[in-house]
């Protein structure tokens, strides 16, 4: 196996992690029609990983259930580089931008059982913020 120095060791750790969130949590698939008519939502998580040999848990518990909800890496970088074209930008972490399959997929994922107990498998292995969910327009 070959051996990675600590940065490449958190940067592929940060984007494992948020391709298991993406990945899927347990939830039902949506129906042919919500794929068709509903808007994407888009999540903009900020994150930084505090410990990567302590992040299996929570992605193989997240990362399922987010997938089933149509989870889907739009853009970002897991490392702290962000540019900043006005105003004020307050994190530290990398940003991801996640989009989902609906509104009503990603709060289905987010507040179901599985996920709220894979939120307290990260409880000090991950520093994150949920910055801001908004829904997307719809295709036509």
């Amino acid at each position: 196996m070959m051996k990675m120095d600590r940065s490449r060791r958190y940067v592929l750790s940060v984007a494992i992690t948020m391709v298991a969130f993406a990945g899927g949590f347990g939830l039902a698939q949506a129906t042919s029609a919500e794929q068709t008519s509903a808007p994407p939502a888009y999540l903009i998580v900020s994150s930084q990983v505090l410990d990567a040999d302590a992040m299996g848990p929570y992605r193989e518990a997240a990362g399922p259930l987010a997938r089933t909800a149509g989870l889907e890496i739009v853009a970002g970088r897991p490392d702290p580089t962000v540019t900043v074209l006005e105003g004020e930008w307050s994190y530290d972490e990398g940003i991801v931008i996640e989009k989902f399959r609906s509104m009503e997929a990603l709060k289905g994922f987010w507040y179901s059982d599985g996920y709220q107990h894979a939120k307290t498998l990260r409880e000090g292995v991950l520093k994150v913020n949920f910055i801001v969910a908004v829904e997307g327009v719809a295709a036509e």
